[in-house]
Parts: C-alpha cells; structure tokens; sequence
C-alpha cells in the first residue's frame, strides 16, 4: 500500500476482506491494478497514475465526457436505435399519439400497457424510451386540455418513467431533451442538415405547426455546434500558462457567427408554425404541473412513486436547452434574484452530462477575468461582440415569445381550455418578466474598453 494511505477503508467481516478507496495525492491517483488473495486476507496492489487537470481537457474528451459534438452540439442522435420488444406495445401507442389523442382513446390505451419492464442499460436506448413515455405522459394528461385532467398517472408509466429519468438524471416529464435533442432523423445521412432533410421522431398532436416547432429548435441546435470548440479554445487561451490573445480572439469572433445562424434559423418558425395554432393547440402538451398553477396547483401523483403524493414538474422550455447555459458559464454572464433561481432549477431537467458541462465550464472558464485583466483591445472587442450576440438572440426570444403568446392570448376567440398558462411560460415561469431581465443581465455584462 503506497505511504501515506491507511490500511482499509472498508472492512466486510463476512469475508474477512478490507478494501482502501484511494484519495489524490501529491497531484497523482492509485488505481487498483492487481489483487492478491490469501486464505486470511485479500491485498489490493496499487499502481500510480499521473491526475489529469480537469481544466486542461482536450476536445475530444470534453466530448467523450459530456456527450457533445463539434457537428451536432447538445443533440444525440438515437434514430437507429432500437428499444427491446418489451417495449414495443409503448412504442405503438407513441406512434399514434396524435390519432389517439384526437379521438380521446390515449387515456385508454395506455392503461392497458405493462411497464413491469427491465430498463435499458445504454444512454441512447434510455433516452428513447424517456421521449416514448414522457410523450404519452403528455397525451395523457392534456387530452383534453385542462378539461378532465387526472390527478394521477398510471403505475404503467409512472413507475418506469421515474426509473429510466433517475438513471439518466432527468426529470419525468416531456423536456427539452427528449422532446428535441434526441427528437429527430435525417431522411438522407448524406444530405444538409436542414429542415428539408430532417424528421421529427415523435410529436404532439398540432399539425405539420407541431413537427415544424421541434424541428426548428433541433436545427437551432445543430447551428449551436461550432461553439463548443470556440469555448473549449477560449478557455485554454485565456489560462495561464497557455494564454494567446491571437487564438483568444480568434476563439471568441467564432460565438457570434454561431448566434446569428441560431437566430436566422429561429426567424424560420413562422415558415411553419401559426401563432394562434401554437398558443392554442401545442403549448398545453408541453405544459407542467404544480406550483398552484391550475388545473393541478399542487401537482400529479407518479402513482408507485413519490409516495403517491402529488408532485410538481415543469414543462418543457427554451430554457432547459444548454446552448445559452453554456455560453453564460463560459463568458461569466451571471444572473441574479429569481431569473438566477429558475436558470439554476431547469438544469436538473437537462441530460446529466450536459448539466456537467454545465459546472465543469463554470469552474474552469477564465475567459471574463483574463478580458478585464488583459489590457488587448482586441480582446475586449471580440468578448464584446460575443455578448452583443447573445443579447441579439435572447432579444429574438423574447420578441417570438410576444408574437406567439402574449398576442394570442389576448384574442377574445382564444382557446379558453388552456387558460391556466395563459400568464405563464411552459416552464412555469412568468416569461416575459423572466426574459427582460435575463436580457438586461446580458446587457451588464459588457465590458469598457
């Protein structure tokens, strides 16, 4: 046993076995590399292994680690995945969601499912089976709007949902990654990535409106993608020991190329999508439940889970996606008051691993305290032009927000069974508060040269 490490960690008096857990020391790991068994006692042989500086990862194993790609950014593609056949009486009702919803059988048919079945071991599997059951968790609850909700999902979902969103660190409820990010097909692998080229896995009932709006967010996705090397280089540029105001720079006017192809791409949801078709017919299945918002102000029983207490979810929303996260932790973008409250809560519905980046790129990004330090106006510039950017696109935001919200829900022939979020934003939150102020956060962050 290297010095300085004490004997046994752990002691298990049935075998008579004692095992050390090792502990960094001195910069350096001991890893278990062989084991030496005797008939009165078991010894563990360590070997010493060089500790890898967590802000110095390369990225190849930023995208090992937390399941992200310079070509697709925060989306998994799970479209030649195949669930086991257990599962396939769940995938057939999701398949019909939309007919089986309009002619208010859902609730039926789910009920005659069994979800006494062994989840999924692999990521991407337990990503499908989450966007299967989180999509007839939807069509269950709001078939008929806010009209005859149930309090309680079945055990057939609520039990298995719960089981397979704990493995992946999600929430059970339809959010952003299983509604988007692992969300879609190409028709041809060979072809652009564009909504021409692309399908919608699975979606609610709406319309070509409801297969438009998740397309329009998985190609703004796609578009987010070069960003993650430019952070990933900022962050190596701007640390001592490696800094270079020349590839700093070039880094940074990377971001706002990124965010004006976002917004172009976002300026596209009304090719597809009618506001009033959105506000009246989509945004109810995207909904959540709880935090005394009616129809369930104190949320929905997980029947077999939760003991059977109701519980509150918030739907799926923008602001589950990682894209502005991450630029935030990056550029040292903070927030403050509730927007920080509500930015800090629907982390917990993002793939774990995107949640890591997340943190990983919080501790680690020095990029806004070496800017101010620097004294290179050209740095300054491009950090600048960075969070013009992304003030750009949170001001496109909350322009889209008003065109397909706000206006609608002030027509007097309105959908009047969705008025229970006809205040709020899917997520619960009161969106046009939130977003003014996540754009003035924004504004305040820029830097004098």
């Amino acid at each position: 046993m290297p010095e300085g490490l004490p004997a046994v960690d752990t002691w298990n008096h049935e075998t008579q076995v004692g095992l050390r857990v090792p502990k960094n020391i001195n910069n350096f790991l001991y890893k278990a590399s062989s084991i030496v068994l005797h008939p009165f006692f078991c010894c563990v042989i360590f070997e010493k292994v060089e500790k890898m500086d967590p802000s110095t990862l390369t990225l190849e194993q930023v995208e090992e680690r937390f399941l992200v790609s310079r070509d697709t950014g925060f989306l998994l593609d799970s479209s030649q995945v195949k669930l086991q056949t257990c599962w396939s009486p769940f995938e057939e009702v999701a398949e019909q969601l939309t007919k089986n919803v309009e002619n208010r059988i859902i609730r039926e048919k789910v009920e005659e499912l069994n979800g006494d079945k062994p989840i999924p071991d692999g990521k991407l599997e337990q990503l499908c089976l989450h966007r299967i059951l989180t999509f007839l968790t939807a069509g269950y609850i709001w078939q008929d709007g806010e009209e005859t909700v149930p309090m309680k999902l079945p055990r057939c979902l609520a039990v298995p949902l719960t089981r397979v969103s704990d493995a992946l660190g999600m929430k059970p409820i339809l959010s952003y990654p299983s509604m988007i990010l692992a969300n879609w097909q190409m028709q041809d692998t060979d072809g652009p990535f564009d909504f021409r080229n692309l399908n919608a896995m699975y979606q609610t009932p709406g319309g070509d409106g409801a297969e438009w709006f998740i397309l329009t967010h998985v190609v703004i996705e796609q578009r987010f993608a070069p960003a993650i090397e430019a952070i990933v280089n900022a962050m190596k540029y701007s640390t001592a020991g490696t800094e270079d105001n020349v590839a700093l720079v070039r880094a940074l006017e990377i971001i706002p190329g990124v965010m004006v192809d976002m917004m172009r791409t976002f300026k596209q949801i009304k090719d597809g999508v009618v506001p009033e078709q959105f506000y009246d017919e989509l945004r109810i299945f995207y909904t959540g439940w709880g935090e005394g918002k009616d129809p369930l102000p104190e949320g929905l029983i997980y029947e077999g889970v939760y003991g059977d207490q109701p519980t509150s979810m918030k739907g799926g929303s923008a602001a589950q996606s990682t894209t502005l996260q991450i630029l935030d932790a990056a550029l040292g973008i903070t927030h403050e008051g509730g927007q920080k409250e509500i930015l800090d809560e629907v982390r917990d519905y993002m793939l774990r691993e995107h949640r890591n980046f997340c943190a990983y790129v919080r501790k680690n990004s020095n990029i806004r305290h070496y800017v101010e330090r620097c004294n290179n106006t050209d740095v300054i510039k491009a950090y600048n032009k960075c969070i013009s950017a992304i003030r750009g696109f949170r001001g496109l935001h909350k322009d889209k927000v008003n065109d397909y919200i706000r206006k609608p829900s002030e027509r007097k022939d309105r959908n009047k069974h969705v008025e229970g979020i006809k205040d709020t934003g899917t997520g619960s939150t009161p969106y046009l508060t939130f977003l003014k102020e996540i754009n003035e956060d924004t504004d305040k962050c820029k830097l004098s040269n």
